[in-house]
């Protein structure tokens, strides 16, 4: 049966009697977003990002609700107004419900409300907490009788940290070769990396992209099974990396990392060519950029949804695999203050991985992006 479904804002209480009101209407596929303290409006947008992204196409999903359960993110009603409204914007109906829980609920506590919600107790529901974007393949899956998890490359359920077709059986393949480097390489900041080895792959499908990964690693001979290696992820900037933009710190921080990895003697750098402008490619990077020229009360996540993107929809699974099963690395310390890349690491890596920021002094060109970067996408460490 069709489902009709019907935007709540807030103040609903899970243990009142409107309960049977939303078992009403929750009689099918569920994905729960759970909205911790401080939850950054941008994170919210991208779990909506990731989800269309991840489910189009799939009967599974043609007939869902997704409920935000606020556990005291949202402190004005405004708030909660501009989440729902960009939801719905990318949804294009109304099958978006945000709920006040009036409490802080433990994790089984919001398992159990979620699964009350349902009138069909073999519902499927898809929880994931807002701290982390939305992925299908690491959110929980609610069973009625237990928690598992669901592949969306292979289709089935798994109950291990990680689904077996995303391990060493399915690898990406790389060519190899020594690549002596000089300190111009680097724009002539005194880095001096020599002896080098580069990993390329050929472009494959990720996140509904064709990136390639590329990876210089310092110290190739003994990296396998190399302890507390120094580890970068970069998506791909031309205007940083290349022409040296002083409108994002993408430069910079590959600057001091390759500089970190030459002190360290041993480390890797991996690229993402694909990851353009967050994966709008170019071309809508430089649209973007031209739309906050000249309207400079928008954030850049509005004007990239002006030029018709996403606000980010790069994936990093790949790169962890990478590490884990061609390198072979053991243990990990990933400099980034993108918290979507340090979820991918420890999906792989468990507690054998670890995160240190690379904070960014802010500069004349890039202080209102810098201070976005914090506050709409969850960046930790970045400005100190």
């Amino acid at each position: 049966t069709s489902l009709l479904w019907e935007k709540q804002l807030g103040c609903v209480n899970l243990k009142s009697n409107t309960l049977r009101w939303l078992q009403s209407r929750y009689e099918s596929v569920v994905v729960a977003f759970i909205l911790n303290e401080y939850t950054p409006y941008g994170m919210a947008l991208h779990c909506f990002d990731s989800f269309l992204r991840q489910s189009k196409g799939k009967k599974l999903f043609d007939k869902c609700g997704i409920i935000l359960f606020d556990n005291g993110s949202f402190n004005y009603e405004d708030d909660a107004k501009k989440v729902l409204g960009g939801g719905r914007k990318l949804f294009e109906r109304d099958h978006l419900s945000i709920f006040s829980s009036r409490q802080q609920l433990t994790t089984p506590k919001v398992h159990a409300a979620i699964k009350a919600m349902c009138q069909n107790p073999s519902s499927v529901i898809f929880l994931t907490r807002m701290t982390t974007r939305f992925d299908l393949v690491q959110s929980v899956c609610l069973l009625p009788k237990r928690a598992m998890n669901f592949c969306m490359e292979c289709g089935s359920f798994y109950d291990a940290s990680s689904c077996p077709c995303s391990g060493p059986d399915n690898p990406i393949v790389f060519s190899v070769t020594s690549l002596p480097i000089e300190p111009s390489s680097f724009g002539g900041i005194g880095t001096s990396v020599m002896e080098t080895t580069c990993y390329a792959s050929e472009y494959f499908d990720e996140g509904g992209l064709k990136v390639q990964i590329t990876a210089l690693v310092k110290g190739n001979h003994r990296i396998k099974g190399a302890e507390n290696v120094v580890v970068r992820i970069h998506s791909e900037c031309l205007t940083g990396d290349v022409f040296y933009s002083k409108k994002c710190d993408c430069g910079e921080q590959k600057h001091k990392f390759m500089q970190l990895m030459e002190m360290e003697k041993i480390g890797v750098l991996v690229y993402i060519k694909g990851h353009e402008g967050r994966g709008a490619g170019l071309y809508n990077k430089i649209k973007a950029y031209e739309i906050l020229d000249t309207e400079s009360s928008k954030n850049h996540i509005d004007a990239l949804s002006d030029v018709g993107c996403q606000s980010d929809i790069r994936e990093y699974n790949a790169a962890a695999r990478f590490l884990k099963y061609t390198l072979e690395i053991k243990s990990l310390r990933l400099f980034s203050n993108n918290l979507q890349k340090f979820e991918a690491v420890k999906k792989l890596f468990g507690s054998y991985g670890s995160r240190q920021s690379m904070p960014t002094i802010p500069g004349e060109y890039n202080e209102k992006y810098l201070q976005e970067k914090v506050s709409l996408c969850g960046h930790d460490g970045l400005l100190e």
